[in-house]
């Protein structure tokens, strides 16, 4: 070979390998997305930046004329049918990203994929296996269940278009939030075979989750050479306001602990966090401290990976950036005629040099809401103008309602409704579902306090009418360019149930909180149950049946069209024991609504040993509904609080048809 020919086949050679080395970049680039989104996931240090990537929408099976079949009948569960069997329940157009989906009942029947106009589905797995952690790379703790609701987090990339069609007829409850991204963005679709660059993205955003219970005070994965540390220890008396920490030339704060977090443990929410940011002229924080770290009604709670109580440690590791200026303070509200506490803490807390980039970051601004919203109305848990996205939801509920109803905590019938620059874009199903929870009230659901590392449940209590909530949003952060407003209803539809909320919202932005409360003694008031308290027994809250607990039935049912639960046994003795809930001591007058039946004989209730009521005939030749039937007055103390009822009689007539019981506090 001639030396130009050997000169044109090295330059030609060169091209070649140029050019697949360009494309083999081209196309790694664009499969980042979900490495990019898996990223967001998990590093909290994203968490200031502006969403520049698209818009943030939800699908899900909301009843859309406005009533509160949300799933119940699959009525609204899909966008229409192929076929007898196959709903089709989402039908995009690309570019964008599945980054959230949830259900309260993963069914065994299959859900498939189709992305691109392929004719043939990606994704083609029995519905319950996006949740299960067991079918890669739907892995655990991404996917996973608790509080009654099953969940993945598992980015789900689309170029041109995604199709979801679930195949059977059992599709009830689900939520499918995605983003669309701007035209121009290269993505390369979803493949469950996934690339070792993907791999090792999706270990590492598995592994904050993961170490929540280890890691939880981790500096934010930052090298610790990188951070200055500013320690305070502060005391602090009523009416006092105390600034503690002043910086000044521009950086960021990475987190904050405090000790001693025992002395948040109040009914009452009295100390007051603020922050002020660079030249705004208003707090961009001031909320109620023991709230924005997770104590639900005077109790710690919340253990997640952003925030919340590590033994006596509270933490945050929200990341504070700033330009120029930071002040962070504590406000100590006084109330007259109480005795208050002086509080001492000490102060930790993590920065850094990095300024704010103003074009692509916003600063933490949090808001707080008290109130009782009025009938027809919702309540109003973020409303903002401008440019930012929303990270954090706490919600407290407390009924007020004190006509008869069924179910105390109804009122979490209620969906979130979110509304994006003048445009509604997220409707959801119930309130717990928008926690990723399900089944308020049912037993290892949504019945008790339960933290997982973004979302959870903060308190539920069916005597006491109340719960509270938490979710974080990281790569699922909701933007807004204009405005944003993130309201929850409190009933089915219609805003009828007498509730007491609060809110604490969280989110980045150019500007500070267009609406918010500043806190006072009266919208930090203890949350007050009704003075009637409903005793509703079932199966999660019964401490012990005999004799012998194995003869022992429980039945949930309608008799004459009341909900009922019916206790019967083999034997010729019925014992139930139920602990209550009392909120504050006192004496109470206890109500029972039931059906004299001929399964029933007799009936007594005791507290302990102590006998509220003689022996009453429950018997009769049919069913006959009995209602409010006073059985005596109990004094109560304040917290758990035992009551004990016996049945007797024959064998088959020895049980008890009960309706509802409550209690209803005596003036004193």
């Amino acid at each position: 070979m001639n030396k130009p020919g050997l000169k044109n086949f090295l330059m030609m050679k060169y091209a070649l390998v140029f050019f697949f080395a360009s494309a083999t970049s081209f196309a790694q680039k664009a499969s980042n997305t979900l490495v990019e989104e898996l990223d967001m996931l998990n590093n909290i240090e994203l968490l200031p930046k502006y969403v520049e990537r698209g818009e943030a929408h939800m699908l899900s099976s909301y009843d859309s004329t406005g009533g509160n079949d949300d799933g119940f009948s699959g009525k609204y569960s899909f966008i229409r049918k192929e076929g007898e069997d196959r709903l089709v329940i989402a039908d995009l157009k690309g570019p964008g990203v599945i980054q959230r989906i949830w259900t309260p009942i993963p069914t065994r029947d299959t859900i498939q994929f189709y992305f691109d106009g392929e004719k043939e589905p990606r994704i083609n797995i029995k519905f319950e296996d996006l949740f299960t952690g067991k079918k890669y790379p739907f892995v655990a703790p991404l996917c996973g269940n608790e509080i009654g609701g099953y969940f993945s987090y598992i980015p789900i990339p689309f170029a041109k278009s995604l199709k979801i069609v679930y195949v059977g007829s059992g599709l009830k409850f689900h939520q499918i939030q995605y983003r669309l991204y701007k035209k121009n963005k290269k993505v390369t679709s979803f493949h469950v075979d996934l690339t070792e660059h993907e791999k090792k993205a999706l270990e590492r955003a598995s592994q904050p989750w993961i170490k929540v219970e280890k890691d939880q005070l981790g500096q934010n994965g930052r090298k610790k050479e990188n951070l200055k540390t500013y320690k305070k220890q502060v005391s602090i008396n009523p009416g006092e306001t105390l600034k503690w920490v002043e910086l000044s030339g521009g950086g960021r704060i990475v987190s904050i602990t405090m000790d001693n977090a025992s002395q948040l443990e109040s009914k009452n929410t009295d100390l007051i966090f603020r922050a002020k940011w660079d030249d705004d002229p208003n707090y961009g924080i001031n909320v109620p401290l023991a709230p924005l770290f997770g104590y639900a009604f005077g109790e710690k709670s919340m253990h997640s990976l952003l925030m919340g109580t590590d033994g006596e440690t509270n933490y945050t590791q929200l990341p504070m950036p700033f330009d120029d200026k930071a002040v962070l303070e504590l406000h100590y509200l006084k109330r007259d005629g109480t005795a208050q506490p002086t509080f001492d803490f000490e102060f930790t807390l993590a920065y850094s040099d990095e300024k704010r980039n103003p074009k692509k970051e916003g600063r933490l601004y949090a808001t707080w809401n008290r109130e009782f919203p009025k009938e027809g109305k919702p309540f109003t848990i973020l409303k903002q103008q401008g440019k930012g996205h929303h990270v954090g939801t706490l919600l407290f509920c407390q009924s007020t309602e004190e006509k008869d109803v069924w179910f105390p905590t109804g009122f979490f019938e209620g969906d979130d409704v979110t509304t994006i620059d003048g445009e509604l874009r997220m409707h959801g199903t119930g309130s717990e579902d928008y926690f990723n929870g399900g089944w308020y009230g049912v037993a290892d659901r949504w019945d008790a306090a339960h933290s997982l590392p973004i979302h959870g449940c903060l308190d539920y209590s069916i005597p006491l009418a109340r719960t509270a909530a938490y979710r974080f949003y990281t790569s699922d952060k909701v933007n807004f360019e204009q405005s944003y407003e993130l309201t929850i209803e409190h009933d089915g539809g219609e805003n009828k149930w007498a509730v007491d909320y609060g809110a604490i919202a969280l989110y980045y932005g150019d500007r500070p909180p267009t609406q918010t409360m500043e806190p006072t003694p009266m919208n930090t008031l203890e949350f007050t149950p009704p003075k009637r308290l409903e005793i509703v027994l079932n199966h999660f809250n019964i401490q012990s049946l005999a004799f012998p607990p194995e003869e022992v039935a429980v039945n949930y049912t309608k008799v004459k069209d009341k909900h009922v639960f019916k206790f019967s046994t083999k034997g010729k003795r019925l014992v139930v024991k139920n602990n209550l809930e009392v909120p504050v001591e006192g004496e109470y007058s206890l109500y029972i609504s039931y059906f004299k039946s001929p399964e029933s004989g007799s009936i007594r209730f005791f507290q302990r040993q102590k006998p509220v009521s003689e022996w009453i005939d429950i018997n009769a030749q049919e069913a006959q509904f009995t209602e409010n039937h006073k059985i005596g007055n109990i004094h109560f103390k304040e917290g758990k609080a035992p009551l004990t009822f016996w049945t007797k009689g024959e064998p088959g007539e020895n049980g008890f048809i009960l309706h509802k019981m409550f209690l209803v506090k005596n003036n004193q």
